[in-house]
């Protein structure tokens, strides 16, 4: 994939991308992710790992990954800046509009509208973790084959210790690591 291919790709995600960085999980996993593509889904997977225990917005760390895998360094700063630069554009704009007419009703619809459409890519989001690290897949053909326990395990956990604790989530991630250095080579 070419310097310019990487950062206009990168733009289109860039507008498409309201709400944070877990919006953009589907639109990486339909471009780059697959038979023939870029990356491999269990690829894919421990990259959104990586991205999240590094420091930074898990969407700039995900481009400025999948940039450096096309196309070295160029390839990462071009697909850093594609993913920035229409955000930093429009939201000038928006912020305009959205202070000068927030309380309108169309504008009040426009703003739920877009949540409930980024929260629609969220739950899609989570769907394709779910496939990468809760449910088992077979060989080359990449067919499920069951439900991973120690995923699922530590899914549970995870979730129970973001919800009823005080734990900052960096911990969670980095506990949830733990859990599956032990667990995974137990209950596979």
């Amino acid at each position: 994939m070419t310097i310019l291919l990487l950062f206009v790709n990168f733009c289109k995600f860039g507008l498409l991308c309201f709400g944070g960085g877990y919006m953009l999980i589907p639109l990486l996993t339909a471009e780059f992710v697959g038979p023939g593509k870029l990356l491999t889904p269990e690829r894919f997977g421990n990259l959104i790992s990586i991205s999240q225990l590094t420091p930074g917005p898990v969407g700039i760390n995900t481009a400025t990954f999948v940039g450096y895998i096309s196309g070295n360094f160029w390839g990462s700063l071009a697909a850093t800046a594609g993913l920035v630069f229409p955000t930093l554009f429009l939201a000038g704009l928006a912020m305009k509009f959205i202070i000068r007419y927030r309380e309108h009703p169309l504008m009040k619809s426009i703003l739920y509208g877009a949540r409930l459409g980024a929260a629609a890519l969220v739950v899609y989001a989570v769907l394709i973790f779910m496939q990468l690290s809760v449910l088992k897949r077979s060989g080359e053909s990449g067919t499920f084959t069951g439900v991973s326990c120690s995923g699922l395990l530590i899914m549970v956990i995870s979730f129970l210790l973001v919800k009823f604790s005080k734990i900052q989530t960096t911990w969670v991630i980095l506990l949830s690591g733990l859990l599956g250095a032990i667990l995974i080579p137990l209950l596979g």
